[in-house]
């Protein structure tokens, strides 16, 4: 016998093999049931989605022997004969090939004649839109008043295309697209049946790029059988559908929350290496981006963080927002770009190009101000962005490395570069005020603070204050002490144009650089990844608080300690009754255990058996166990007090965090918040 494709051999025999639209069965059950029949009945909705398939179930329905049901038998000769296509009353019309009004008149011709073998006469006609308007013209009649042994089942993905005369003498059922995951149980189930093994997340895949079409779906599950010899792995089907990695798309978001573009660009390298779509790749990434967003506003909770879920910690929504407008702008120009690639390249440089980084340029020599301006007048940037960081620059690092503190100083030394900023301000001021003659090209010039954005504005030199408060913010004593007025020449003369403008550094290709407005951060989110949070979350409790843990148990319950004894690490069912259970009572000759309630599913003879027997042992004589159902909660179970003990030593742990003086200083000076969430004992 030849190979049968899945689709026709899975082609659903009853309604209830039907995937999806109970809408629509439900009302055609009913039909069926109470014998409220319409003479004509439109099917419509994308393809694959069950259209033909229901009309010859419900022509199933209405010529079975046993009668019109919603439930044909499958095993009578017209219901074996609409299976196999080959039942002489049940008329299958392909519209697309049959357009000609001829066509219709012939087909109509045959309408007066009752049916041969069946209780009515059922025509078929799939794609009915692609009928002509002469067509349509010629079936009105008899579509509006047909025979009562004639019913007409129309099938089309266009209703739009149909003329509103036909539509309504029709009774209309719209079919819905199938969701990805009722295609992927539904593909799981087949495979089972066909005992072919697969991954779940392959079947995701697959059923996701069906669209909602169930026939599809099982088509592109023929391929991808063939495709991995009947093994169906994630790995094939990313190949076969010319898919990404979660990862490739994951690290793109990671690159663009860093700000680092030659990890961005090797990450487009990769996903050029594997011939994926341009137009998929940001769609994927735009698809991870809506996941960021709504995981902000609705966070699931689990014991395991996602990386999608560190992702949304990291990113601010702005930027979500931002990323994600610009990745919907880029799929609109690709078709514009030289190729797809350069398009797609450059969507994500655009994106990178806004990230809230300082762009790095080498310091430039102000100009001198002319003599003819106020003597109270000095040169201050004006600053347009959030200064957040406190940070020199790397060539103020190199000219001052003695005075530049490592990143992770402690608040005294914040403090000491504060004091060294003011005495450096009130220096330069006491030097200003013993010049006889203001020369503000050498006595008050002042090197802009480096920041995000800035322009060169007047203003007034008694605002020292201000100044002061922005050294704070943006500057670092190291800075502020390379700012000293330069030494006044002989002649008192300014410096040469030429010689200015030999000094002066433009912004150019090779000198732009993005930079963290903050290292340190930059340091931790190269540091910090989704699978260090994940091993962290799994070594939650360390083998010393485990042992600890244990310890205090055991002193606390002398069943805990008895369970200890009892060494059941090599039969974990057994391990789950003894620590879900609470002792009543213990003698010579008998030991009662009451058993919780929620558990009540593992008590089984074999495991009884073994407990008993390891009971036995550690007691040095032979006991009868007994076990009944106790949900009393005045007595914890050994599980219960390991968590009640736990719970405790967290509770220690934050109110020692709590009254940490340390703590309590970053919290006064630097607004500092603790996550009470994430303290665990250790």
């Amino acid at each position: 016998m030849s190979y049968q494709v899945l689709a026709r051999k899975w082609r659903p025999k009853t309604f209830t093999e039907v995937v999806g639209q109970e809408h629509i069965l439900t009302a055609l059950a009913n039909g069926l049931k109470q014998n409220r029949l319409h003479h004509a009945y439109l099917f419509s909705g994308t393809r694959g989605v069950g259209k033909t398939s229901i009309a010859r179930l419900f022509a199933k329905g209405l010529n079975c022997i046993n009668g019109v049901t919603a439930e044909p038998c499958g095993e009578c000769e017209h219901c074996k004969a609409i299976e196999q296509g080959n039942f002489i009353d049940l008329i299958e019309i392909d519209a697309a090939s049959r357009t000609k009004v001829e066509d219709t008149r012939e087909l109509l011709d045959n309408v007066q004649y009752k049916p041969v073998q069946g209780r009515y006469k059922v025509y078929l006609i799939d794609e009915v839109h692609m009928l002509s308007r002469h067509s349509f013209n010629a079936l009105l009649k008899t579509l509006e008043e047909p025979p009562e042994y004639v019913k007409f089942l129309l099938a089309t993905t266009d209703p739009q295309k149909l003329p509103i005369t036909i539509l309504s003498r029709c009774m209309q059922f719209h079919l819905k697209a199938l969701d990805a995951k009722q295609i992927s149980r539904h593909l799981a189930h087949i495979l089972d049946a066909e005992k072919i093994p697969y991954e779940l997340t392959a079947l995701d895949r697959i059923a996701k790029s069906a669209q909602g079409s169930i026939r599809d779906s099982l088509s592109l599950a023929d391929q991808a059988i063939a495709m991995s010899n009947a093994d169906i792995r994630t790995d094939i089907v990313n190949k076969m559908l010319g898919l990404l990695d979660d990862n490739q798309s994951i690290d793109i978001l990671y690159a663009l929350q860093q700000g680092n573009g030659e990890k961005l660009m090797a990450t487009v390298q990769s996903v050029a290496e594997k011939g994926v779509d341009w137009d998929q790749l940001l769609l994927e990434v735009g698809e991870k981006l809506h996941q960021i967003a709504m995981q902000q506003l609705l966070p699931v909770s689990g014991h395991e963080e996602s990386q999608i879920a560190f992702l949304a910690k990291h990113i601010s929504p702005e930027d979500v927002q931002f990323f994600y407008q610009t990745i919907l702008v880029g799929r609109k120009e690709l078709a514009f770009a030289p190729n797809r690639r350069i398009g797609a390249e450059m969507t994500l440089l655009r994106a990178l190009a806004f990230h809230p980084k300082l762009i790095q340029i080498q310091p430039q020599h102000q100009s001198a101000l002319s003599t003819s301006k106020s003597e109270n007048l000095v040169d201050m940037p004006v600053v347009s962005q959030t200064i957040k960081s406190s940070y020199p620059t790397k060539q103020a690092i190199q000219h001052h490395p003695d005075s530049v503190k490592t990143q992770s100083g402690n608040v005294s030394s914040a403090v000491d570069q504060i004091q060294k900023l003011r005495a450096t301000l009130e220096q330069s001021n006491k030097l200003d005020n013993e010049k006889k003659k203001p020369n503000l090209a050498s006595e008050h010039s002042v090197k802009p603070l480096e920041l995000p954005v800035v322009s060169p504005r007047l203003v007034k030199k008694e605002n020292v204050d201000l100044i002061e408060r922005l050294a704070q913010l943006g500057s670092s004593p190291v800075q502020s002490q390379s700012t000293k007025a330069k030494p006044e020449t002989e002649n008192n003369q300014e410096q040469p144009e030429d010689q200015h403008n030999e000094d002066s550094t433009e912004l150019s290709a090779e000198n732009y650089r993005w930079e963290w407005l903050n290292p340190e951060l930059g340091l931790e989110a190269n540091v910090v990844r989704p699978s260090d949070i994940k091993q962290a979350i799994l070594q939650e409790r360390t083998p010393e608080l485990t042992s600890k843990l244990v310890q205090l148990g055991i002193e606390r319950d002398p069943w805990f300690k008895l369970v200890e004894q009892l060494q059941l690490d090599d039969v974990k069912l057994v391990k789950q009754i003894a620590i879900n259970s609470i002792l009543l009572s213990q003698d010579q000759h008998q030991v009662r255990l009451g058993l919780r309630s929620s558990q009540e599913h593992l008590r089984r003879e074999s495991s009884l058996d073994i407990l008993t027997e390891r009971l036995s042992s550690v007691l040095n004589h032979p006991v009868e166990l007994l076990i009944e159902i106790n949900d009393d909660p005045q007595h914890l179970t050994p599980l219960e007090y390991y968590h009640q003990i736990y719970q405790e030593l967290s509770e220690q742990a934050r109110a020692y965090l709590v009254e940490d003086k340390g703590i309590q200083l970053l919290q006064k000076n630097f607004d500092a918040k603790l996550d009470m969430d994430t303290i665990r004992p250790v």
